[in-house]
């Protein structure tokens, strides 16, 4: 018989932030407030901040919703990456489900609590995801795709994320930004999930970022990028392909297959 009250924790990584943390920190706080005030879900939430080494004004930024008791905030001394960081947050939190949000990225007020609704719904669940908005221009030929690769639209129990040793930490996946595709991957791999079909978060383009650079693919069909000359294979260096066949090796043992 369930009696605990359900507790979640999001995790966001900053990194020289500054320009857009304050409005993904407010999508994220009326998220939350959405779920237990609004929605009455009888549920405890924390917020938390990995600051990746940022040399801008995201930690003054961060700091001021510190004050205000709705966000709390984690240093890391030296920049570590996206997945590193996000493996940190975990670690310094207890929420049983756990949300990922990048600092360029919002959450919509229903975010958490359709998540977390779904998951509490069916123990059978390891993890939910939505549909995702994207803040530019796409072939809807995309949309599938990127709905199971993005790590800000879905929802994971903690066990399975300790489960699959979180998000690879290797230089090479942190090089080429393909810890959320490794991540992802083993948890389709290893459990049951579901596609809610509700948009619930964006992903906006900021220059740079993984989006950004995908411009030119995400604009054609993907029967046009085929023909296209477009170079944007996803690159499998050694030490990722030793990394990912291990995990993977690990997670069939663990199904039995």
């Amino acid at each position: 018989m369930r009696n605990r009250t359900p507790s979640a924790a999001v995790i966001i990584p900053a990194y020289n932030a500054a320009a857009t943390i304050h409005r993904t920190l407010a999508s994220a706080v009326t998220a939350a407030r959405h779920c237990t005030e609004t929605q009455g879900l009888a549920a405890e939430i924390e917020i938390v901040v990995v600051d990746d080494g940022s040399t801008d004004a995201t930690v003054s930024i961060v700091e001021d919703w510190v004050k205000r008791g709705q966000v709390r905030l984690l240093r890391n001394v030296v920049n570590k990456g996206a997945g590193a960081s996000r493996n940190e947050g975990v670690r310094q939190t207890s929420g049983g489900f756990l949300f990922y949000l990048d600092a360029d990225d919002i959450f919509y007020p229903d975010h958490i609590h359709t998540c977390l609704s779904a998951l509490l719904a069916d123990d059978t669940l390891g993890y939910v995801f939505t549909r995702l908005k994207i803040d530019m221009p796409f072939h809807p030929d995309w949309q599938k795709s990127l709905d199971e690769s993005c790590p800000i639209n879905f929802c994971v129990r903690r066990v399975w994320h300790d489960m699959i040793g979180g998000f690879p930490e290797e230089e090479d996946f942190r090089k080429f930004g393909t810890e959320d595709t490794l991540y992802r991957m083993c948890l389709r791999r290893l459990v049951q999930h579901k596609k809610l079909d509700v948009e619930t978060c964006e992903q906006f383009a900021s220059p740079g970022n993984a989006l950004d650079r995908q411009r030119a693919k995400l604009a054609m069909s993907v029967a046009e990028w085929k023909l296209s000359g477009v170079d944007d294979r996803f690159v499998l260096t050694p030490q990722m392909e030793a990394v990912a066949t291990a995990r993977l090796e690990r997670i069939a043992k663990l199904r039995g297959g």
